[in-house]
């Protein structure tokens, strides 16, 4: 699939190969979804540790996260990291649980530990495969219902945030900001 490219109802943020392959995100990607009536903007972010700026610039950008949580793995280091990163600046987080579908997956344990170690309530979460699509809409539902539009500036002052850049050799750089 191509960057954002919608494919069975969903945007699909991983295009390289390693990405899909093993499930993980390896560079940031910003894309837009158009789901029912609504414009949703999307910032998939890599979940290392080793990339706390990149994913700090994008939650700035942010009105809510997607907390995903591997169901295989639980909670990693990195996720409380970039969680509790989110809860400071006052984001909307949405529990995710992820790789439903794999033999040893356990998501009741994986939604104890969200609880427990982030305090952020599970009762709610969203169980998904990304994999096989089942639960992508929810997850749409409750960006929808949960997440706030972003808000109008107080001063009506325009200002900008660069949230990444690189260099096309066709339109030489490329900003992408808010």
């Amino acid at each position: 699939h191509k960057i954002g490219e919608v494919h069975d109802g969903a945007a699909t943020m991983d295009w390289m190969e390693q990405e899909q392959e093993r499930g993980i995100t390896i560079t940031s990607t910003a894309t837009t979804c158009f789901w029912r009536d609504h414009r949703i903007n999307i910032i998939d972010t890599p979940g290392h540790v080793d990339f706390s700026y990149e994913v700090s610039r994008s939650l700035m950008a942010c009105e809510g996260g997607l907390l995903v949580v591997d169901a295989t793995q639980g909670v990693e280091a990195q996720t409380l990291a970039h969680a509790f990163l989110a809860a400071d600046m006052g984001l909307e987080i949405i529990p995710v649980v992820n790789k439903i579908d794999l033999p040893a997956s356990d998501p009741e344990r994986v939604c104890k530990e969200i609880e427990s170690t982030m305090g952020i309530d599970c009762s709610n979460a969203i169980m998904v495969s990304a994999k096989t699509g089942e639960g992508v809409e929810n997850i749409l539902r409750e960006v929808v219902d949960k997440i706030p539009p972003p808000a109008k500036s107080k001063d009506n002052k325009l200002r900008a945030l660069i949230i990444d850049s690189w260099f096309d050799s066709f339109l030489g750089v490329v900003l992408l900001i808010r």
